[in-house]
């Protein structure tokens, strides 16, 4: 009896974190948290790794070009929103910086766009919509220096907005195994 409770044990305990649902949740508080705070600290190497890979590149480039000259003083999480539904969320962000030549510290509000991708939260855009400019940011209705923006980056992937359009791309997939 004692060994079919412990063998039993595991499948318990993933069908109570199943059941809960907070596995998508609890990743991308602790995504948008690490991402942060991996900015904030100017470790762009593990910062990069929350962005799609064809961007992590420049983005490395660019902060490091940035960390020579820009300091940012805190950066804190304020909301946070989930579609899980969509597998989509938003994080807003006010980061408080100064430059090397100007030490008046300054508050800039950050909106990032994550996409649930492959057991992931993926940065996939990231915008200034309140406070004072800030380099490496981008602007409202500007195209981001190196992130492709939700619709782009759920195009490529072939991530479909809704289940309507996800029938039929399952039933090719489908009719393809069967024909093979």
């Amino acid at each position: 009896m004692a060994v079919l409770r412990r063998s039993l044990m595991p499948l318990v305990l993933l069908a109570a974190a199943c059941a809960t649902g907070d596995g998508m949740a609890s990743k991308f508080q602790d995504a948008s948290r690490d991402y942060n705070r991996y900015l904030r600290w100017g470790d762009q190497d593990r910062a990069a790794a929350f962005l799609p890979q064809e961007s992590q590149g420049a983005f490395v480039e660019q902060r490091q070009a940035l960390d020579e000259r820009l300091e940012l003083v805190e950066v804190e999480v304020t909301r946070m929103t989930l579609d899980k539904q969509r597998g989509m969320a938003t994080a807003r962000v006010d980061v408080s910086w100064h430059t090397d030549r100007e030490l008046v510290v300054r508050k800039t509000t950050l909106e990032q766009t994550w996409q649930w991708f492959e057991g992931n939260w993926i940065l996939v855009d990231e915008r200034r919509v309140a406070g004072v400019p800030l380099a490496g940011f981008a602007e409202p209705g500007a195209p981001h220096p190196y992130l492709p923006g939700l619709d782009a980056f759920r195009e490529s992937r072939h991530i479909e907005a809704d289940e309507d359009a996800k029938r039929p791309r399952r039933a090719r997939r489908r009719d393809g195994r069967e024909r093979g």
